[in-house]
């Protein structure tokens, strides 16, 4: 090959390799442009439609999606794929509405709210009327009582009324006494009235000796208790019989009779007992607690079963001012008008006072309001000025007894339905339905509540008047925020350590102990009957075996009259005597929803058991809830295990529920059994089954 050859050969060598890594370098470079290209316009359409700003973006980055699970939404994590930890079940975004103050809202849409069936009202200003409910026996009005008793020495020689329940009026004779004493009374009163008329010739000072003798065996036969009409008669010489009669001072029924004929008296000995009983009195019993609902003079309805569906009517008329230690009540009187004779002293009586709160919780007392009062009988109420009947003092106005309150001072408390209100044990929550918004939104709201009066509440802040406040539903709106994490009753914040759900033990529950240690033993223990008949009910109505479920409330019933009460006094006695009343069913239950409904009352009056006094069984048991029951009011019951075993529903859905709290037995241990029993449960759990939601 020639010279010219190899060097035009070296050249072309030497242009390719340069072309090469030209067209190599042009390639990489085009292919980095097509990549921006198809990139970059994807990222522009982002900015363009939701227009985010840089600090949107790094607010974006600094916070990143979390995911939650629907039935504990207390759980945060940051990792989707991973499961709940507490019942396995796959977890759902946390979701934004967005918007200034959402967090704290709720927005349903109409059908949402018709099939939630949420009911509104407004917060209105009125006085609302306590009901207090108080049980008693009437008695005799002791002011309208006549005791009969010996003034002097001597033999009854004949008795008119011979037994007890005679009616007698005013001034009829009662009985016959001869008396050696009081005939020689007679004589003087002779001998003083003979003196007496000889002397009016004689000196004066005879005069006045004769008269002074005279003037005291008149007052000499009066304290034998002789009427004026029977010292004239004794005076003038026509009483000329041994024997004097005893006559009724008032009218009345003889309630009382100490003496018959032929027996011999001694001075201040009793004869008879004649009672008015055209008036009665009410005695009833009022814990501390109800002391603040009752004033004097407030009017007092109440029954007897004498006279079944018939309501009598009365006022009170004495508060006593001292609480009995033994049972920590105060005896309250009621003044009861009985011209017709249908009440009888000794009747029991159910007595129910209304009373109107004020704003400050004070309660309303015009009753007596320009009535005259007898300052030491106030069962003696006039409409005007006058004397009282019993003690003759001067009436006085009830006004400056302190009985009828300053109207002027008045005010009307902001109220809503006992329906609104959400308790958490600490807090007292209501939702509120947010006006000017086009679907319906719905906002939780902390308020204090006053006192409590019938089917209301009185607020004393965190509401207004006239905003619409949720009466029915509201317990739905709180469980669709905790599923949302978003701040609800249990869950103030949002979410953290308070959930909605209770795993392990209650610490509410410690507090009591010292107060059930004040609980005679016996008759806690005795309470084991009552948690066994219950629970066996429980367990026969989630069978839906009506037949059992009736045979274990009987028996439920009949244990209720065998708890040893002895030794249980004040509030305690009367916790229990409200629960008794509740742990008995209704005889005319024939169907398995009415039993349902009677199984409701039963588990309330459980509960409050459970709550004052505890159980000593020697077994755990558990607090469970259902959403769903009752058109998804929701219900509780108390069962063995923490297996949801539904008595609401039976077959059903026999596993629909949650467990809400766990109940120790008092007196043992609390070791590590609480972890274990979780750990157990989290053993049998699997990743597609959760633990009383499982429908199927």
């Amino acid at each position: 090959m020639s010279a010219f050859t190899q060097r035009a050969t070296s050249s072309i060598r030497w242009i390719w390799a340069h072309i090469s890594a030209t067209v190599g370098l042009a390639l990489i470079v085009a292919a980095l442009m097509i990549g921006y290209s198809v990139g970059r316009p994807a990222a522009v359409q982002l900015d363009d439609a939701h227009e985010h700003s840089a600090e949107e973006v790094a607010d974006t980055d600094a916070s990143p999606q979390l995911y939650t699970c629907s039935m504990h939404p207390t759980v945060r994590l940051e990792d989707p794929k991973a499961k709940c930890p507490i019942c396995f079940m796959d977890l759902i975004p946390v979701m934004d509405n967005g918007g200034e103050g959402m967090e704290m809202r709720l927005v349903l849409s109409e059908a949402s709210k018709a099939m939630s069936r949420i009911e509104t009202t407004k917060v209105g200003r009125f006085y609302p009327s306590a009901e207090t409910r108080l049980f008693g026996k009437l008695v005799y009005d002791e002011t309208s009582v006549a005791r009969l008793s010996a003034y002097f020495p001597g033999r009854i020689d004949r008795l008119f009324v011979n037994y007890v329940g005679v009616t007698v009026q005013e001034g009829d004779h009662l009985a016959e006494l001869y008396s050696p004493d009081l005939l020689s009374a007679f004589e003087e009163l002779r001998q003083a009235k003979k003196s007496f008329d000889s002397a009016a010739d004689g000196s004066e000072f005879l005069r006045e000796t004769s008269s002074q003798t005279l003037i005291a065996s008149r007052e000499k036969l009066r304290l034998f208790g002789l009427t004026q009409q029977q010292v004239d008669d004794v005076e003038s010489g026509s009483f000329d019989s041994d024997e004097l009669t005893i006559y009724s001072p008032i009218g009345g029924v003889v309630t009382h009779l100490a003496a018959r004929e032929g027996d011999y008296l001694k001075t201040g000995d009793p004869i008879a007992t004649v009672s008015d009983l055209s008036r009665l009195w009410l005695d009833l019993e009022a814990y501390e607690s109800q002391l603040a609902m009752l004033r004097w003079g407030l009017q007092v309805t109440f029954t007897v079963e004498a006279h079944p569906g018939e309501v009598f009517q009365g006022r009170i008329s004495f508060i006593e001012p001292i609480i009995d230690d033994r049972t920590r009540t105060a005896a309250v009187r009621v003044a009861v008008d009985n011209t017709d004779m249908r009440l009888k002293p000794g009747m029991f009586a159910t007595a129910v006072v209304r009373a109107k709160i004020a704003a400050d919780g004070a309660v309303l007392s015009d009753e007596l309001a320009g009535m005259w009062v007898s300052p030491m009988h106030p069962t003696i109420v006039k409409n005007e000025k006058g004397t009282c009947d019993i003690c003759g003092m001067d009436m006085v106005t009830a006004e400056s007894l302190g009985v009828v309150g300053d109207s002027s001072q008045w005010i009307k408390p902001l109220v809503i339905p006992r329906t609104a209100v959400l308790f958490t044990g600490t807090r007292s929550v209501v939702y509120i339905q947010v006006s000017d918004q086009e679907e319906p939104t719905y906002e939780g709201q902390t308020i204090e509540l006053g006192a409590r009066a019938g089917d209301y509440y009185t607020v004393r802040s965190g509401l207004k008047e006239g905003d619409d406040v949720v009466v029915h539903g509201a317990f739905r709106i709180d469980s669709a925020m905790q599923i949302l994490a978003k701040p609800s009753m249990m869950m103030p914040s949002g979410g953290g350590s308070g959930g909605g759900h209770n795993h392990g033990g209650s610490s509410a529950s410690m507090p009591q102990m010292d107060m059930k240690a004040m609980v005679p033993e016996q008759f806690v223990q005795s309470l084991n009957l009552i948690y066994s008949e219950y629970l066996d009910a429980q367990e026969r109505l989630a069978d839906d075996d009506l037949g059992g479920f009736l045979d274990a409330a009987q028996r439920l019933g009949d244990s209720v009259d065998s708890v040893a009460v002895v030794g249980l006094v004040g509030e305690s006695l009367g916790s229990w005597r409200r629960s008794a009343t509740g742990l008995k069913l209704d005889a005319s239950v024939t169907t398995i929803d009415n039993a349902r409904i009677g199984f409701e009352t039963m588990t309330q009056a459980i509960l409050d058991l459970q709550d004052q006094f505890g159980n000593a069984s020697g077994e755990t048991l558990y607090t469970a809830f259902c959403p769903m029951a009752f058109d998804f009011e929701g219900a509780k019951w108390i069962q063995r295990g923490t297996e949801i075993n539904n008595p609401y529903f039976g077959s059903q859905m026999l596993r629909c529920g949650d467990i809400q709290e766990t109940h120790k037995p008092i007196n043992q241990p609390d070791h590590d059994g609480m972890k274990m029993d979780m750990k157990m449960n989290m053993d049998k759990k699997t990743p597609d089954q959760h633990e009383g939601h499982d429908h199927d």
